[in-house]
């Protein structure tokens, strides 16, 4: 079954928010929620407007390089992109991390980034030796949801 682009779209949209909202409104960090550090501090400066920031980015990667011919190596340069800036982070913030979060929870945490990088990249680098537009949207919508669910948690001392 072919998902429409206004589905995806929208779709998407929603389920983002919804996750987003859901992990900043568990009381605090833990290894199932480790709340992303974009989604906190936009929680934190609006409190009302934070489950919207990531679905809006989304749509916008949907609504403006979707339709591109080259949007599988679009999707696989955002992964790469991004996946290399969430390594990055973790290596300079790791024992910030141990230290406040404990070491169980900043592995588990760093478990969950490497399988759901690992996992979006693979469906990327299919999506590309497929040609399949309904594998790269798919691929597109994972990253975001690493986006609004564990990828640049917050590893930081507890408000």
């Amino acid at each position: 079954m072919e998902i429409s682009q206004k589905q995806w779209m929208y779709g998407g949209a929603t389920i983002l928010a919804a996750l987003s909202a859901a992990i900043v409104l568990a009381s605090a960090p833990n290894v199932w929620l480790p709340s992303p550090i974009p989604i906190v501090i936009v929680a934190f400066v609006t409190l009302i407007l934070f489950p919207f920031v990531t679905p809006a980015f989304y749509v916008l990667v949907v609504k403006l390089l979707s339709p591109s011919k080259h949007f599988t190596k679009i999707v696989l340069g955002l992964v790469v992109f991004i996946g290399v800036f969430n390594i990055l982070y973790f290596h300079s913030s790791w024992e910030y991390g141990i230290k406040y979060q404990g070491q169980v929870h900043t592995n588990i945490v760093a478990i969950e980034n490497l399988i759901g990088f690992g996992l979006v990249l693979a469906l990327a680098v299919f999506a590309l030796v497929k040609k399949s537009r309904q594998l790269a949207n798919t691929a597109n919508f994972l990253l975001f949801v690493l986006l609004s669910w564990c990828a640049f948690p917050y590893l930081g001392e507890l408000p």
